[in-house]
């Protein structure tokens, strides 16, 4: 039983365990709060007077990833789930997304490769922090990547190095020494991703010619990089922070006049990507793959700006009076 536990115990990424263990703390943190004693299992009158308080300071979408979270801590002492089978569980939790009423997600926009070139000359390139920054953020929205794969959010994260990125010529061969500076493209290796459940590590082609000469340009002054230093450091000479990043992004859109500036985090480079290979008429398919992703569900990062919604209602009216096949047969709209 405890060996099979412990094969249980790798079903789940560190990131998923520690979001699961938040949800635990926070139950106990509710008992505690109201003098009420933590018992495994819990009972569904408990799990509802917690969802109930937590209400006030937790969306409905983070209470369901708790929910699962303590009944996964359940399933893995050998306890059954309070969760399954349980109708009045649910029932509290349909009552708190309701009494949320339509409360939209956060909203993010997309920093798509439009946005990066209007920003260029808001960048830092004086200093190599400044150098840095503008790295990455051309990495990440050509390369599709989720900001926490280029720079950390805490002391645990997997920290991109400067031996994790290769340069590449037209022949495919890899380049080194200043012959970098013909690259034709560059190779990230993620030693950890999402969709890298077996930690395989994932190679991702970056090939936009703004973000090789952006990353040029950075490793030019940071000449002093080992091979096992991070990739990306900040003003201190630490590991680049998702925090640092979207502070400096957020800066420079306030300096470059572009509105909404807090809807701009560290997934709209991801979103940017999607969304800049969209415009340029790259197919789905081909998208899905370079984003990394294992299915479609990709297309509710797209954003597809108005005017193109406009237009293609506008060229509906291109059938007036045309016969096409419908059905199998001639079909003239208007006669």
């Amino acid at each position: 039983m405890r060996m099979a536990r412990g094969v249980l115990a790798h079903s789940l990424a560190d990131t998923t365990r520690r979001g699961y263990r938040s949800a635990v703390s926070s139950l106990a943190r509710f008992c505690e709060k109201y003098r009420l004693t933590l018992k495994f299992p819990v009972s569904a009158d408990t799990l509802c007077l917690w969802m109930a308080d937590r209400s006030r300071s937790l969306t409905y979408s983070s209470i369901r990833v708790y929910l699962h979270g303590i009944a996964t801590s359940h399933v893995e002492m050998g306890l059954p789930s309070p969760i399954a089978d349980c109708p009045i569980v649910w029932r509290m939790y349909k009552a708190v997304k309701r009494l949320q009423g339509s409360q939209a997600a956060r909203k993010r926009l997309p920093i798509t490769t439009a946005i990066l070139d209007l920003l260029e000359r808001h960048q830092d390139v004086s200093s190599t922090a400044g150098l840095a920054v503008r790295a990455v953020m051309w990495l990440n929205t050509c390369g599709l990547l989720r900001s926490g794969e280029s720079a950390v959010r805490d002391r645990d994260s997997t920290v991109l190095r400067r031996s994790h990125l290769r340069f590449m010529s037209e022949a495919k061969e890899e380049l080194r020494g200043n012959d970098i500076c013909r690259a034709a493209y560059m190779v990230v290796h993620l030693a950890r991703s999402k969709t890298d459940p077996f930690r395989a590590g994932t190679e991702v082609v970056v090939a936009d010619t703004r973000a090789v000469s952006a990353m040029l340009a950075y490793l030019a002054a940071a000449d002093d990089l080992r091979p096992d230093d991070p990739l990306f450091r900040s003003e201190r000479g630490w590991a680049l922070t998702v925090k640092e990043l979207v502070a400096h992004t957020q800066r420079m859109l306030v300096a470059a006049g572009v509105a909404d500036v807090h809807a701009y985090l560290g997934h709209s480079f991801r979103r940017g990507g999607a969304t800049s290979l969209h415009l340029a008429g790259v197919p789905d398919s081909v998208i899905r793959i370079m984003g990394r992703w294992h299915s479609f569900a990709f297309a509710r990062y797209i954003d597809t700006p108005l005017e193109l919604l406009i237009t293609a209602g506008r060229s509906m009216i291109c059938t007036r009076g045309k016969r096409v096949a419908f059905a199998g047969e001639d079909f003239k709209p208007w006669a």
